[in-house]
């Protein structure tokens, strides 16, 4: 399931403290602009494209877990070779412009974000 910055910026900040309550859990003026962690909003900002960069650009291990929907994702095939395909469940193959590989020749993917 694709979220937004917004959405993944809201989720980050229920985390953290809300500056008019002093609690989360009963926080009701919404998180946005209510919500900043012990420490400066810089820092605040900083840490959240941190995670949020780490997020976007984690290579996933296909023999654990592969794409759950039908749009192209980045396939590393070597170290240095990439492509990319996108994962049929109903073949259990990788599909490539030209060809097919099976799921254990395939070293790392991600997904391609605009």
């Amino acid at each position: 399931m694709r979220t937004t910055i917004k959405e993944r910026a809201k989720a980050f900040c229920e985390k953290n403290i809300c500056v008019y309550c002093g609690d989360r859990k009963d926080c009701d003026r919404g998180c946005m602009g209510c919500c900043i962690p012990t420490f400066s909003a810089l820092e605040w900002l900083i840490q959240f494209g941190k995670s949020e960069h780490d997020l976007l650009t984690r290579w996933h291990d296909p023999k654990e877990i592969v794409p759950n929907h039908k749009w192209a994702v980045l396939v590393k095939l070597t170290p240095s070779i990439y492509d990319v395909a996108s994962y049929s469940t109903e073949m259990e193959r990788w599909i490539f412009v030209n060809y097919s590989l099976d799921r254990e020749e395939i070293i790392g993917w991600r997904e391609i974000h605009e």
